[in-house]
């Protein structure tokens, strides 16, 4: 698994909220000895994706407190609300301060 932003497919459905979802799943049937092959990226285990679950779920609060405030896609991306994460999760090729702020914002 690699510490990156995740792509979430507009076109087939894809949202956050589905990735905390299945990320729950995983973890209860997880223990300290599994491996989780994610689609792309290293081999990974129950930490790693405990810390991608609580992205995920930092990502989707703060969208949706944004929205709530009745913030546009485009003064999330000029807030940078995501910046204190870039640094670990921002080295992808989602580029975080306008792919993943956007993509949340319409897909949370």
């Amino acid at each position: 698994m690699n510490p990156t932003y995740p792509y979430t497919d507009p076109g087939t459905g894809g949202k956050i909220t589905g990735m905390i979802t299945a990320a729950d799943k995983i973890l209860s049937l997880a223990d300290n000895y599994t491996k989780i092959v994610a689609g792309d990226g290293l081999l990974g285990n129950k930490a790693d994706l405990t810390k991608s679950r609580k992205m995920l779920i930092t990502s989707r609060d703060r969208v949706q407190k944004m929205k709530s405030a009745g913030k546009s896609a485009q003064e999330a991306v000029a807030e940078k609300a995501f910046a204190d994460l870039d640094p670990v999760w921002g080295q992808g090729i989602i580029n975080p301060s306008k792919q993943f702020a956007k993509r949340s914002h319409k897909n949370e």
